[in-house]
């Protein structure tokens, strides 16, 4: 037996193979290989096509909360079509717990509302609140505070 590439003798591994009368040496029946699926081919983009910026709404809890109860939902329903337990969907409607993008718009698909704008449509109100930021006043809130402010 030859190689089909090169041209030189190949001498194949026989297996050993019972059958009714006794052993019998053969090659080894490959399989038919399966012709594999085409690849999608990746569109490159840039960091900032692929990097929207979006706001979470103030009261998000609350609209959360008041469109699950307009559905007729529970908690434990709520939490098996987003696919989060009930305990992050209860967090989430008390305000203790700040959605990331991904539940966030689960949560508008199922609901039916808007939690998420685009940092564009946000009007920058110069001050933030302690929810945003995690904390107190800060030294660049003091700061925009007294930039911002008319002078007499």
């Amino acid at each position: 037996m030859e190689c089909s590439r090169l041209g030189t003798p190949v001498k194949p591994k026989l297996r050993r193979s019972m059958v009714k009368t006794g052993y019998v040496r053969s090659t080894p029946v490959s399989r038919p290989l399966r012709p594999s699926k085409p690849k999608k081919a990746v569109r490159s983009r840039s960091i900032e096509e692929t990097v929207e910026a979006y706001t979470l709404v103030e009261n998000y809890g609350f609209i959360v909360k008041e469109a699950r109860e307009r559905m007729g939902m529970t908690l434990k329903d709520l939490g098996a079509k987003v696919g989060e337990k009930a305990s992050v969907i209860s967090k989430v409607e008390q305000g203790k717990l700040k959605p990331d993008n991904a539940l966030a718009r689960r949560l508008e698909h199922v609901l039916r509302i808007r939690l998420l704008v685009p940092s564009s449509e946000v009007e920058d109100k110069g001050l933030k609140t302690p929810v945003e930021h995690g904390g107190g006043l800060t030294i660049g809130d003091v700061l925009r505070m007294r930039l911002t402010k008319p002078r007499e």
